[in-house]
C-alpha cells in the first residue's frame, strides 16, 4: 500500500516542470517558444531533484510496511472490543500483554512461562495453549497457562477503572484442593498403594473452562500419579463453579467430580465442557 501511493505520487509530477523551452524565432520575428529541449546543467539538477523525491517516498514506504509487520498480532479482543491480548513486542521474553484496542498502551503484563521446560511445544500446545478466557461483560478475564512441567493453572484478573488487578490464586482455597486430595487417598487405598507417598505426579491441572455469565466461572481440574512398585495409576477430575463479588472474591457455589465412565450427576454445561476436553484430548494424541 505504501509502496503503490509512493510511486502513484511520483508519477503525477509533470516532467515539463524540469523542461526549459528555448526560444525561437520565426518568419516574422516573433519569438516561438515551440523548440522544448532540456538544458543540461538545469536538466541534470532537475534528474537529481526528481531521484531524491523518489528516494524520499521509496523511504518513507518500506518504514511504513516494516512497522506494519513488525505490529504484534491480536491473540484476542475481549467482547466489548475495548481490550487485546497480543505478544509482548517490547521483551525478548515470550510474554503476552493486555493493552488498549488498537494502540501502544500496555496496561498488563502476562508472563507465558509455559515455555520453561519446553512441554507445551513438545505436545504442539505452542503457541496456542496460553489463552485467556474473557467475562461477558470484559470486566473479567481468567489467563489460563503451563508454568511447569506437569502443572497447568489458571490466574484471574478483574478491571478496576483502568487497572487490571490480580485475583485470588486457585490453589488458595482448600475447597478447590480438598476434594481432589480425597478422592486420589480413597483410590490409593482402594489399591493399598504403598505408603508414604512415593507415587509421580503425570499432571495437575486447573483450566478455566468457559464464563457461564460475568460472574460465574467453570473451572476443570485434574489430578493424576502414577505408582510404578505396582505399574498403577490413579486419576481424579472435578468441575468448580465460582462465584464472583463485585470486590472480586471468588467463592465455590458446585462441586462435582466426573465420573470415570459416562456423565452421571453432571449438569447440562459440565457435560459440554467434558465433551469438549475429550475431544481435544483425542486432537492432541493424534498430532
Amino acid at each position: 500500500m505504501y509502496l503503490r501511493r509512493a510511486f502513484t505520487f511520483i508519477s503525477l509530477i509533470p516532467s515539463t516542470a524540469f523542461t526549459r523551452l528555448r526560444a525561437g524565432y520565426g518568419g516574422t520575428g516573433e519569438i516561438t517558444p515551440n523548440d522544448p529541449t532540456t538544458c543540461s546543467g538545469l536538466g541534470a539538477c532537475n534528474h537529481l531533484i526528481t531521484c531524491t523525491f523518489a528516494a524520499v517516498f521509496l523511504l518513507v514506504a518500506t518504514s511504513g510496511l516494516a512497522q506494519e509487520q513488525k505490529k504484534p498480532t491480536v491473540r484476542s479482543v475481549s467482547p466489548d472490543g475495548k481490550w487485546e491480548l497480543r505478544p509482548s513486542a517490547a521483551s525478548e521474553q515470550d510474554d503476552f500483554v493486555i493493552a488498549k484496542a488498537g494502540s501502544n498502551e500496555t496496561s498488563l503484563v502476562l508472563s507465558e512461562e509455559e515455555y520453561v521446560d519446553g512441554l507445551a511445544e513438545a505436545l504442539g500446545r505452542a503457541p496456542a495453549y496460553a489463552n485467556i478466557v474473557w467475562a461477558p461483560d470484559s470486566k473479567r478475564f481468567a489467563f489460563n497457562l503451563q508454568p511447569a512441567k506437569a502443572y497447568q493453572t489458571a490466574q484471574f484478573y478483574q478491571l478496576d477503572g483502568n487497572t487490571w488487578r490480580k485475583l485470588d490464586s486457585l490453589e488458595s482455597n482448600t475447597a478447590t484442593t480438598a476434594p481432589l486430595e480425597r478422592s486420589m487417598a480413597r483410590q490409593k487405598q482402594k489399591l493399598k498403594l504403598p505408603s508414604p507417598d512415593d507415587g509421580w505426579p503425570i499432571m495437575n491441572s486447573w483450566q478455566v473452562r468457559k464464563w457461564i455469565d460475568s460472574n460465574t466461572a467453570l473451572l476443570y481440574a485434574h489430578r493424576e500419579k502414577t505408582y510404578e512398585v505396582k505399574k498403577e495409576g490413579i486419576r481424579a477430575s472435578f468441575f468448580f463453579t465460582l462465584k464472583f463479588d463485585a470486590a472480586g472474591k471468588w467463592e465455590i457455589v458446585r462441586t462435582r467430580e466426573v465420573p470415570e465412565k459416562g456423565v452421571g450427576g453432571l449438569n447440562a454445561e459440565e457435560r459440554k465442557e467434558i465433551s469438549r476436553i475429550g475431544n481435544e484430548d483425542r486432537e492432541l494424541r493424534s498430532k
